[in-house]
């Protein structure tokens, strides 16, 4: 995958419009973004279609991007908020839905093969690995597999309350722990 300084380059070429810094862009970063979206939507179909919503909208929001942000953070943001909309929409009863399988579900479950920074996937797992058993379960079920606030507070029968605390003391920790890990 190229650097990310020529990321953030064709980027800023595509927000003034520019069609093949953005074929470069896909070529360069679809790879890489398309298990965001499989891993939120468990199907092949859908996370391609996903993903191809997700291109359109970081071609229409381009723009938006602010130069010196991680291009493949913006990218990935916008791919996995396309995803949990998606997601979200689909009826629980449509075949393909599935309830998440929660005592299986792992953070180190993510595909290796397709990380986008393995040191900085390590710093999070560290991180996360540092947390109570409850922040870090809710953080993982709130945004790694794009589970509701409700849905973790039934998962774990505790108060809507309580998951909503776990999870902005989780948050806080990790901010402040990656911070330090990177110090």
């Amino acid at each position: 995958m190229i650097d990310t300084a020529e990321l953030e380059r064709l980027l800023l070429a595509v927000a003034c419009g520019d069609q093949q810094a953005f074929q470069r862009f896909y070529r360069e970063t679809s790879a890489h973004l398309y298990p965001v979206a499989l891993r939120i939507l468990r199907e092949d179909g859908r996370a391609a279609d996903c993903l191809q919503d997700a291109f359109l909208k970081i071609w229409l929001k381009a723009s938006e991007y602010r130069a010196g942000r991680s291009p493949m953070a913006w990218a990935a943001a916008i791919v996995r908020y396309q995803a949990i909309d998606l997601l979200r929409r689909m009826p629980k009863d449509e075949p393909g839905w599935e309830e998440p399988d929660w005592e299986r579900e792992e953070w180190g479950a993510v595909h290796n093969e397709a990380a986008l920074y393995p040191a900085e996937r390590k710093r999070i797992e560290d991180c996360l690995q540092k947390m109570t058993t409850e922040q870090r379960q809710a953080i993982v079920q709130a945004f790694y597999r794009a589970a509701t606030y409700e849905e973790v507070a039934t998962h774990f029968g505790a108060a809507l309350g309580t998951v909503k605390s776990w999870i902005r003391r989780g948050l806080l920790f990790l901010r402040d722990c990656l911070q330090h890990e990177s110090a």
